[in-house]
């Protein structure tokens, strides 16, 4: 396993929100962070519409889902001091290609000019009815 050098492990900063809502498949703790901070880097883990307490889907169609998850994106943003004009990337995976036109009028409402890069892929999601995943990468003033 190749481990980061010490002054990395010592300078990156772990965003885990008390309301917990990173999933953890095996019940406990999440697994992951929302997010980790290096620097003035933020990058935000996977958001999906997905109960982390329950791992029951919090919506069952595409406009729920996305809202969902912009809006827990957006909530762990703002935890760590940034907030959507500050996102750089956007990586969004879609279980069906015929939702890309909602992706673009939810990517487009929620991140202002200059938008951020972005990459949209169709993939296969391992919890069933799971329609939309996220990813972002933001700015953090300091």
């Amino acid at each position: 396993m190749v481990r980061p050098p010490d002054d990395l492990r010592q300078t990156r900063e772990t965003i885990l929100l008390g309301s917990g809502t990173t999933l953890n498949t095996e019940g406990g703790a999440p697994l992951m962070s929302d997010a980790t901070k290096l620097g003035n880097l933020l990058f935000l883990s996977g958001r999906a519409a997905v109960d982390p307490a329950t791992g029951a889907l919090r919506a069952d169609d595409f406009e729920g889902q996305m809202k969902i998850v912009l809006g827990d994106a957006l909530t762990v943003l703002d935890a760590a001091g940034s907030g959507p004009e500050h996102v750089l990337r956007v990586e969004c995976w879609l279980a069906d290609r015929g939702d890309f036109a909602a992706w673009n009028d939810g990517y487009s409402a929620a991140f202002p000019p200059p938008r951020p890069a972005r990459t949209t892929l169709v993939a296969d999601f391992p919890v069933a009815g799971l329609l939309i995943e996220l990813q972002l990468t933001a700015l953090v003033q300091s």
